[in-house]
């Protein structure tokens, strides 16, 4: 390793991303447990999962709902949920692509 991009690079020699899903658990057995990550890409990886995961959570309880309230139109209201997740999808990659890169 050269001595060079040890210093533009604040990781630990021994650095590995953490597991997903989380950074910190705010109950710790034995010490503290927080990670840190401190490659450009493992922050945006890490960034992109949580917010596909949320974003897919709300869009889902928002097609159900829709479902429920429209189950007269039952011919077509299955389409709700294939249009919501697509369209959430969409959002949370522009979203977390551009809070991740920040």
């Amino acid at each position: 390793m050269s001595f060079i991009p040890r210093l533009r690079s604040p990781a630990p020699l021994d650095y590995v991303p953490p597991p997903f899903p989380a950074l910190y658990w705010p109950f710790p057995i034995s010490g503290t447990q927080a990670n840190y990550l401190y490659n450009a890409g493992d922050i945006w990886r890490f960034t992109l999962v949580w917010t596909l995961l949320d974003f897919g959570a709300v869009h889902i309880a928002t097609s159900g709902y829709a479902m429920a309230v429209q189950w007269k139109n039952w011919k077509v209201i299955w389409i709700a949920p294939l249009i919501y997740i697509i369209i959430g999808g969409i959002e949370a990659v522009i979203a977390g692509s551009i809070v991740g890169g920040l």
